[in-house]
């Protein structure tokens, strides 16, 4: 799959985003990549799935302008949306927990990863920012009504508008991270959760994980026509490349 790996180790079956020189950021083939790996582990006998970004510098940063700013076209976004959106719904439905292994700043649609995740184990030095405002754009792949869904809508409101970055301790006050763990001891917890996992059957992960999307839906496709929508029109409106070019001539 090229930018993504997919790799299994006894119960665990670990996604990387493999582009550590661009800061895991998503081009169109990790993107494609990332579908099918979770497409792929969907059959597999195990009971976790990490998902983490490549090195020690970020979990993803966002999607890789460099490559998407190419296309200004709202076709272009449209479709780009509907098939990250697809990508992330694959999660909820898969027989076991999926878990975001935030080793590094979870940025924009990295932001979005992240929490589409069942849950969130990060490093204590990790972000979390949608960012996405910043740039006149607004998350397309889900990630508004899953943050809606951990912290609430007006505390969701505040992050989405204004693209504020948070810290891991504020991310776990708040509900966006369920653990933190030092840097130096990532590795040693992940063990532990693996074995804490594959402790319990597999027919038992699958059947609370189906409960708990019955009772609270996680994957919300009947929403993807209108928010996809809407994300183009922002993609292709002037405000975005300028407030993209704005942000170059600062740095």
């Amino acid at each position: 799959m090229g930018e993504v790996r997919l790799e299994r180790s006894g119960p665990v079956a670990t996604i990387t985003i493999d582009r550590p020189a661009s800061r895991n950021a998503l081009n169109q083939a990790a993107m494609a990549g990332l579908d099918s790996a979770l497409r792929q582990v969907a059959d597999w006998a195990v009971h976790a799935v990490f998902l983490r970004g490549a090195g020690d510098r970020a979990f993803i940063a966002g999607g890789d302008v460099k490559e998407l700013e190419s296309n200004r076209d709202a076709a272009f976004a449209l479709d780009m949306a509907r098939r990250m959106r697809s990508t992330l719904d694959l999660i909820p439905a898969l027989p076991m927990p999926v878990v975001a292994v935030v080793n590094g700043p979870a940025i924009g649609g990295g932001a979005e990863v992240a929490v589409a995740c069942d849950y969130r184990l990060a490093v204590a030095d990790a972000r979390i920012g949608f960012t996405q405002a910043r740039l006149g754009l607004m998350p397309a792949w889900g990630g508004i009504e899953r943050l809606g869904a951990l912290v609430g809508r007006g505390q969701a409101l505040l992050l989405l508008t204004t693209g504020r970055e948070l810290d891991a301790a504020e991310a776990q006050r708040i509900g966006l991270f369920e653990e933190l763990v030092a840097r130096a001891d990532l590795e040693s917890r992940l063990q532990d959760l693996a074995g804490q996992l594959a402790a319990v059957p597999r027919s038992a992960l699958a059947g609370i994980k189906r409960a708990l999307e019955a009772a609270q839906p996680y994957a919300r496709p009947e929403l993807a026509a209108a928010a996809t929508a809407d994300f183009a029109g922002t993609w292709a409106d002037p405000a975005h490349w300028e407030a993209l070019e704005k942000r170059r001539s600062v740095r």
